[in-house]
Order: C-alpha cells, then sequence, then structure tokens
C-alpha cells in the first residue's frame, strides 16, 4: 500500500509494556459479521472501534435490530463511529470530515474494512493500515450487476488493501488478476457455536432458510423434494427468507414457507424445527447460514460452489450443484439422526468455525500489516 501512513502510529516501536492492538472495523454492510468478530477480539485483548452506516437494509429496515447490534458492540467495550446520511447528499460532507476527526483521535493500529461501494468510509480510514475481507469475491450469478461507480470504488478497497481475507481456498481464485496472491488470506466466517447442540425434532424437515434469490438453487431444492416424496411423504419443506424466487413456492401442504426478514429474535425457533438444514446454491462463493445451522449441531447439506465444500461434515453431506436427484439422496440419507451425530457436527463447528479461532487467525494478518508498517517507517 503506497499511502502516506499517518505520523500518529510511529509510536509503536517503543521498548515500553506492550499496548493492545487498536483495530477500526469499517463496515456498510455485513454489520453482523462485523460485530461478532469485534467481540470475539475485544475477548482476546484488542482494543476495536466500529464504524458504520446508520442504515438498517441489513435487518430488513428495522432499526431497533441495528441498534441492538451496535448496542452490544458497544456493552462490550467497543467505541461506535457512525456515519449518517447518503453518499450523494452534500450535507454529508461535514459528517464525513467530522468521521474522519474522529478516527484519527481514535488512532487505530490496523483498519479492518468489510467489501463495500461507500467512497466516504474509504476517505475516513485512508492512510492507515489496510485489511479487507471480501464475502463474494464474485457477483452471484442472475444478481443485478452493481455500477460502475460502485465496481471502482470496491477495486479501490482492493487495490489499497494490505491484506485480503476471503473465506475459502477456492476463493482465491476468484478475486480479480490484480490482487498480489501473496496478500490473500483464508478465514473461514465465523459461527458462535452453541454448548450442545438442538436435539432433532420430532417431526423429519427439511429448511431453506435466506434471501430467495437465484442463484440458492431453490427451484432444485423443489424438485428434490419432489423425489424425496416418494418414499418420505411425511417429510416437510420449510422455507424462510425473501426474494424474487419465492414465487416459485406451490400450494402444497407439505411446504411451509415464512416469507419475509426474518429477525434474529426468531431464529431459535426456527432452526429448532429442522432435521436439516439444505444449501443447494447453484452459484456463489460461502454462507453464513450454514456455519448457523452448523453452530447447532444441525446436519448441513450443500453443493460443491465456492467454499461451500468446507461446510460439508463428510462428503456424504456434499452433492453437485443442479443435481436434484443427488440431493435428494442426500436428504433421505441423513433425514433420520440421533443427538449423539448432532454432538459430533457441532464439534465439526466449533474446531473450525467458532469466532474466537477466526479472531485469533485474525489477529495474526493484523500483526502481519503491523510488521510490514514498521519496517516502512
Amino acid at each position: 500500500m503506497t499511502a502516506t501512513r499517518h505520523p500518529a502510529q510511529a509510536a509503536d516501536n517503543s521498548s515500553g509494556p506492550k499496548k493492545s492492538t487498536r483495530i477500526l472495523m469499517v463496515c456498510d454492510w455485513h454489520l453482523k459479521y462485523s460485530a461478532a468478530l469485534a467481540s470475539a477480539l475485544l475477548r482476546s485483548g484488542a482494543s476495536v472501534a466500529f464504524l458504520c452506516r446508520t442504515h438498517s437494509l441489513e435487518f430488513g429496515g428495522s432499526q431497533e435490530e441495528l441498534n441492538a447490534v451496535l448496542s452490544m458492540v458497544e456493552e462490550n467495550g467497543a467505541e461506535i463511529i457512525l456515519l449518517a446520511g447518503r453518499i450523494s447528499s452534500l450535507r454529508s460532507l461535514p459528517r464525513l470530515l467530522k468521521t474522519v476527526m474522529r478516527v484519527r483521535r481514535w488512532r487505530p493500529d490496523v483498519v479492518h474494512a468489510q467489501e463495500n461501494s461507500d467512497p466516504r468510509l474509504l476517505v475516513a480510514v485512508s492512510g492507515y493500515p489496510l485489511v479487507v475481507t471480501v464475502h463474494d469475491p464474485a457477483y452471484h450469478p442472475f444478481e443485478p450487476t452493481v455500477s460502475r461507480v460502485e465496481e471502482a470504488i470496491r477495486r479501490r478497497w482492493l487495490r489499497s488493501a494490505d491484506r485480503v481475507i476471503v473465506h475459502g481456498e477456492q476463493l482465491r481464485a476468484m478475486l480479480p488478476p490484480f490482487v498480489d496472491r501473496e496478500v490473500i488470506r483464508v478465514i473461514p466466517h465465523g459461527t458462535e457455536p452453541h454448548a450442545e447442540p438442538d436435539p432433532p425434532p420430532r417431526a423429519r424437515t427439511v429448511l431453506l432458510y435466506g434471501r430467495l434469490a437465484r442463484y440458492k438453487g431453490l427451484h432444485i431444492l423443489l424438485e428434490a423434494m419432489e423425489i424425496v416424496w416418494r418414499g418420505r411423504p411425511d417429510v416437510r419443506l420449510l422455507v424462510y427468507g425473501d426474494g424474487p424466487e419465492a414465487r416459485l413456492l406451490p400450494d402444497d401442504s407439505r411446504i411451509e414457507a415464512s416469507i419475509g426478514y426474518v429477525p434474529e429474535s426468531m431464529e431459535d425457533a426456527m432452526f429448532a424445527r429442522a432435521s436439516l438444514v439444505a444449501l443447494p446454491y447453484i452459484g456463489g462463493s460461502q454462507s453464513g447460514v450454514g456455519v448457523r445451522s452448523l453452530a447447532r449441531g444441525i446436519p448441513t447439506i450443500v453443493t460443491d460452489v465456492g467454499s461451500l465444500s468446507d461446510l460439508a461434515f463428510d462428503d456424504s453431506f456434499l452433492v453437485p450443484p443442479n443435481d436434484a436427484e443427488q440431493l435428494a439422496r442426500a436428504i433421505v440419507t441423513h433425514l433420520d439422526h440421533e443427538l449423539e451425530f448432532r454432538r459430533a457436527v457441532l464439534g465439526f463447528a466449533r474446531s473450525k468455525f467458532s469466532w474466537d479461532a477466526v479472531a485469533s487467525s485474525t489477529s495474526e494478518v493484523y500483526a502481519e500489516v503491523r510488521r510490514e508498517a514498521a519496517d516502512r517507517r
């Protein structure tokens, strides 16, 4: 990264007692992810500030849920810095200047941003060692493309980054070619494993949860369920979420659909009903839903796209995309299981995806960029 570093960082080489690393988390979207990682970093002894936009789009427009997440992070010890207003508004300029001054007063050692296309956030953190997490290195198939301006800003984030984090080895190659492969690091998407798995529900169900977009493969799951129902008419399909593919859901008593944004307060009851979680993606890169289901010990069937294969407990939970027959076979194979099997799934999640493990790996990346910044000075 060629940008000039702020003079305030020059004091890091003192021989006195070691200070905790000061991390500025930055996000426009992916706020839930950032909040969980920030909380784990705080537990590890780091100092954290949290810079984000004030919109609640990630929460289905619920300002109450946004405020709850920010309050949780603040209660855990983070300083909250909010950037209000629209990108195109002239009135946002004084707010941006105020935000820049707050960032400088806080004096971060490292900035960790989630991929975004807000130029104001980029300006606010310019000049500091920068880590960028890219959740989706390639745009989802069948999804609207972003504007050229948004794409240019995303590229600017990546060109400015000292390290780029992706959530799976398979995602390295999906990053743009201008990203130096030497700066890419792979760290799984995190989750908070439960102390005990959810018990298997009495009724057999398959859960699809999340945004109902074309690439999520709802149409493939509906085909698979027709095959499942030939031998297991007792099984119900649960669909929770919102999106254009909701129109595909037939009027069928074997399907229970809850269309709309699902607040976190509903997740416990929803997951408690799931015998299996299905992620029949036909494209994409990773899945936050997948790690959350594994964190409850719920067996999760995934397709072999992006880094979803990392979520497979074993090969019997991994199926090719666009293959309804193999998806149906995997569903039937794993519908009936005992609590002990869920304990093994939970152990798998705890060993690979816990937030504390993710925070530890991420802290190693911070240490790398801090050493490089010290060498440059």
